[in-house]
């Protein structure tokens, strides 16, 4: 590695030791928190996980705080509601492969563990914040988790046997299946085919599968209800087609229950997708969130409610789908819920809700009350706020921003419902980074001189706060998706840009979530002009802002869409982008729509449905030649670093392999990493390699 790449190097692992909190949960009512953090492990090659249990006055104060516990083979971890037993899915890595083992811990000491391998019962379990799901019933009796459906096994046509089988009892495996094709859930979710929901039952240490629910549906995010009786969750539909779930919330979906006695019926319609199931404290309401199965990948979801003592109950809205904005009662404005973040306890009372959700620029919490849909913010200006756990009045969250990394704290809410602040106490200190003193962030808001319906966009200024004019170069960042959005949150990538001196710009350009589904519905058909447009009068106004960026060392940086943005502003504004890092950019939407696991992406992203019924629509094809970056890319002259997934299902590896191609026939200076990762690039070490390369190769190409 060179001088300039160790110094890169010891920067990036002083950052890389910052944890991130993910998770907290309130013990002993209040008497202790218990919190989960992550942090990259270079060395290991593996993010690490690791448990810290702080110990709380009666005023909520912390009085001391236990030594950390690695925790990193601890795949999921679930208290029983009294606090007395917990279970766990633990991975262990061993000489003939990983094994999954089942734990209960009781009072102290391991009272069961079982290679769940052995039990011949399903396949792996799924432990992802998306399918993975481990819950004790209310009276501590039985465990639930989801898992793959065992496969049956299949034989070739010709496979030599032993003569006398009289002994065998096993059915005869069917012959030549074993090539059969069975569709999965897409990009990181490539072993999910059929998902199947097991019960442990503790008293008679029994695993089962529990029967009741249709074939060809996958159950996921599913609940216990209060009275232990039922559960509740989520199906996803898989006709007539699966396609990829990871950062979709638009796939088919219905909200079902299940009683013990193999009664199923669904809750929600047939024409939604829906997420996130909870019941009430006392178990008479059942809340989820929904939004149409057709439309954006991302986008504004409602809340409803049941009252699930009517045997057919009305679906009520709680909070519809926010088109613009409105206005809460303190007087600051709500723009929708999107992507909620809901801990699995998540009431102050059976009316309040806590949870939290993208507005603009940040990550907000509020309380809904569910019989009037009134919403209050939990007010905090100097970044996002995320709760984390709620039990009985209190409430835990993480605070973070650009600068301070993630921050416990726990607070008590007044039990007067009219009265909705929460004083928050201090847990845990945010690591600041060094350059702090001298660095700003800036909220952007931006308006287009034009008659569109939406006109307004946000964009965020993270670097010095001052200086001579044109010394500092800037870094412009639109995020991917295209229906996602940046937030106030110190990561890594960025952290280490500020520390060479960069500015960076980072842009919610029209369509990203967080501004009102008006937003996110008016890029639709329009990709690749007006994000385009957004992320060049970002550029324009943030340099006219701030004298000391310099409009000669401009870079372009971006992933999947955003990666998509690089290649058109390069190929369409070349003399204001000098040095350009795209990873996994979509370059052709016509060849990508036969390629991803997200066809409908291509479709719906140019305006127009899908559909794989009937002829081809010339017309959907032809928007898509149109939309995609890679007829300009004769014009490009920033130098381009392209990094890319080998194993990525949603943006193919060969979209990036035909614009290195297609660049180098024209003469252009490119370079292509690619990695043996899927879309995110996001192990450790590719990562890693990733990012320092990002950095070298623009110090190499700006101009001095």
């Amino acid at each position: 590695m060179s001088a300039r790449g160790d110094s890169i190097m010891k920067i990036y692992k002083n950052l890389s030791q910052i944890p991130s909190l993910v998770d907290a949960k309130i013990l002993n009512s209040g008497g202790a928190v218990t919190a989960t953090w992550m942090q990259r492990n270079i060395e290991r090659g593996k993010m690490i996980k690791f448990s810290r249990t702080y110990l709380l006055s009666s005023l909520l104060t912390k009085q001391a705080d236990l030594s950390p516990i690695d925790i990193s083979n601890e795949l999921l971890i679930r208290a029983s509601s009294s606090n007395l037993h917990r279970a766990l899915i633990r991975s262990i890595e061993e000489k003939d492969g990983t094994k999954q083992y089942f734990e209960i811990w009781t009072e102290g000491y391991l009272s069961r563990s079982v290679d769940l391998a052995s039990l011949e019962l399903h396949g792996d379990v799924y432990t992802d914040g998306e399918f993975g799901v481990l819950e004790w019933s209310p009276d501590e009796t039985k465990i639930m988790y989801i898992a793959e459906k065992k496969e049956p096994k299949s034989e070739p046509f010709y496979k030599k046997k032993p003569v006398n089988r009289e002994n065998n009892k096993e059915p005869e495996a069917p012959k030549g299946e074993q090539f059969l094709y069975k569709e999965d859930w897409g990009e990181q979710y490539v072993n999910r085919k059929q998902s199947v929901l097991v019960l442990y039952d503790v008293i008679n240490d029994n695993f089962s599968i529990l029967e009741g629910i249709p074939d060809g549906l996958c159950p996921m995010q599913v609940t216990w209800a209060p009275d232990g009786t039922h559960i509740a969750g989520v199906v996803l539909q898989t006709t007539p087609r699966k396609l990829g779930y990871i950062y979709h919330t638009n796939r088919p979906s219905s909200i079902f229950m299940l009683d013990f006695n193999k009664k199923y019926r669904e809750l929600s319609s047939n024409k939604k997708a829906v997420r996130c199931p909870r019941f009430t404290p006392d178990g008479t309401v059942l809340i989820w969130f929904e939004r149409d199965k057709t439309g954006p990948h991302g986008g504004c979801l409602s809340l409803v409610k049941i009252k699930l003592a009517e045997e057919k109950g009305v679906i009520e809205i709680v909070v519809p789908i926010i088109f613009n904005e409105i206005s809460l009662m303190n007087g600051s404005m709500f723009y929708g819920i999107y992507g909620p973040i809901i801990p699995k306890r998540c009431w102050l009372s059976e009316n309040r809700l806590v949870l939290s959700t993208h507005q603009k620029n940040t990550i907000n919490t509020y309380i809904i009350k569910i019989n009037s849909g009134d919403i209050t913010e939990l007010e905090y200006s100097n970044g996002n706020q995320i709760v984390l756990d709620v039990l009985n009045d209190l409430v835990v969250v993480n605070r973070r921003n650009f600068f301070k990394s993630d921050k416990l704290l726990i607070g008590r809410a007044c039990a007067n419902e009219s009265d909705q602040k929460i004083a928050f106490e201090k847990i845990t200190d945010s690591k600041k980074v060094d350059y702090y003193d001298n660095f700003m962030y800036s909220y952007l808001d931006i308006k287009h001189d034009n008659s569109e319906e939406v006109d307004t966009f946000t964009a965020i200024y993270i670097g010095p706060k001052a200086g001579k004019d044109c010394e500092v170069p800037l870094i412009v960042w639109p995020h991917g998706g295209p229906h996602s959005s940046f937030s106030n949150n110190m990561f890594l990538e960025l952290s280490l840009f500020n520390n060479f001196g960069f500015g960076v710009l980072l842009v919610n350009y029209r369509g990203s979530t967080g501004a009102g589904e008006s937003s996110v519905l008016h890029l639709l058909g329009k990709i690749g002009f007006v994000d385009v447009e957004d992320c060049v009068l970002a550029t324009k106004t943030v340099l006219k802002k701030f004298p000391w960026l310099d409009s000669n060392r401009v870079v372009i940086l971006g992933g999947s869409h955003g990666g998509f943005l690089v290649a058109h502003l390069c190929g369409q504004y070349p003399d204001v982008f000098k040095v350009a890092v795209a990873r996994n950019p979509v370059i052709d939407l016509l060849s990508m729509h036969t390629s991803s696991d997200i066809p409908d992406w291509c479709y719906v992203e140019t305006g127009f449905n899908f559909t794989q019924n009937g002829p081809l629509n010339d017309g959907a094809l032809e928007a898509m030649k149109k939309a995609s970056p890679i007829q300009y890319a004769c014009n490009v002259r920033a130098p381009t670093l392209l990094q890319v997934g080998s194993k990525d299902l949603r943006v193919p590896p060969s979209q990036s392999i035909e614009y290195y191609h297609r660049l180098k026939a024209n003469g252009k200076t490119v370079r292509m990493n690619i990695y043996d990762d899927n879309h995110p690039i996001g192990t450790v070490h590719n990562e890693l390699d990733s990012i320092i390369n990002s950095l070298l190769w623009i110090q190499e190409h700006l101009p001095s």
